[in-house]
């Protein structure tokens, strides 16, 4: 467990320390931010147990990097998995270190109005009916644009769009990783992921690539 943890570590401070790729990027939420970069300390913080499709369970971020595969399908184990998108961040920055001068992409993500829906898997999927659904077309003013952010909220329903990393690699499109909270507060359903987009010029919209 030390090597392992010693050899991630490594890597991460490797890139931070080196020179940064050659893609734009900028990491959008703070909080994050702010995680990744003490990440000697955030790959060890003690989380609920998660258990794996594949029998293992892990509960901190260090034991969850050891495990391939999805989460065993039970609702405290989707519920738990809110705890681990943090983990997935710090193996995104292994390839984009955190960086304070990083240039700004020149891009209005008004993710209430240019994110598709249809596009990816969540419990509003039975609502939707075109195929350029977006939150805005769904639920009008209930869908709140905040600083990369899209959030519904109301007595039965949570759903948010976290935007976190905004990427342009040379010669490809803009991309982007958003955390997905969907909850039905009036239920047991609850679904915390982690979905790449991309920029489709030809609709001004962002499209999941998963």
């Amino acid at each position: 467990m030390r090597n392992y943890l010693l050899a991630f570590l490594v890597a991460l401070v490797g890139c931070s320390s080196g020179e940064s790729p050659d893609d734009d990027y900028l990491w959008l939420d703070p909080d994050v931010q702010q995680k990744v970069q003490n990440s000697f300390e955030e790959i060890m913080i003690s989380r609920p147990q998660i258990k794996f499709s594949n029998g293992g369970t892990a509960s901190n971020c260090e034991q969850y990097f050891r495990h391939e595969g999805g989460v065993a399908e039970t609702a405290a184990n989707y519920a738990a998995r809110s705890n681990y998108l943090v983990c997935d961040a710090l193996k995104l920055a292994e390839t984009w270190p955190p960086k304070s001068d990083g240039k700004l992409l020149d891009q209005d993500l008004s993710l209430c109005s240019s994110l598709n829906l249809a596009s990816f898997k969540h419990s509003l999927r039975p609502r939707i009916e075109t195929e350029n659904a977006t939150l805005t077309q769904l639920f009008g003013a209930e869908a709140v644009d905040g600083v990369n952010t899209c959030t519904v909220q109301g007595e039965e329903r949570n759903f948010v769009l976290n935007a976190v990393l905004l990427v342009k690699e040379p010669e490809k499109p803009k991309k982007m990783w958003v955390w997905v909270i969907d909850e039905i507060l009036d239920a047991t359903y609850r679904s915390y992921e982690a979905v790449w987009f991309v920029f489709d010029e030809s609709k001004s919209m962002w499209i999941a690539t998963q």
